[in-house]
């Protein structure tokens, strides 16, 4: 099948070209840092995070992030209403602020910092989810 140089020359081509994709796979799928990583280089706490580091921020944006990291455990019970669910699969509240959505979402950051007040006044989850749903499912 492979005879002469011919052969051995389109053998070996053929052997380093699949070489070559296995390598370029395996690094960029082994390598490359998520948002958080990126954002938290050289901190210790990095690996413990579970939103982005709110000092990234500023702003309503920043305070939304920060109640993310202060109290992941309310926005993992509230569902996020500007659509993320679909566009970007995200199960709660709290995913939009795990990666660098949140920060560019009014609604997201919205939810987040009315979440935290009303929680603050001592009020149950089940009462912040009602008044989530009646202030941004129309979109806001």
């Amino acid at each position: 099948m492979f005879k002469g140089i011919r052969g051995v020359v389109a053998l070996t081509g053929a052997a380093i070209l699949v070489v070559a994709i296995a390598y370029a796979s395996y690094t960029s799928s082994n390598s490359q840092p998520s948002d958080g990583q990126l954002a938290a280089a050289g901190d210790p706490a990095a690996k413990l995070r579970i939103t982005l580091d709110p000092n990234q921020f500023q702003g309503p944006v920043r305070e939304a992030y920060e109640v993310a990291e202060k109290d992941p455990a309310l926005l993992a019970q509230l569902h996020c209403y500007c659509g993320c669910d679909k566009a970007d699969g995200h199960k709660n509240l709290l995913d939009c602020f795990r990666d660098t959505h949140g920060s560019t979402c009014a609604i997201c950051c919205g939810e987040a910092r009315d979440a935290e007040s009303m929680a603050s006044r001592g009020m149950a989850v089940e009462q912040i989810r009602d008044a989530l749903r009646t202030r941004y499912s129309h979109g806001g």
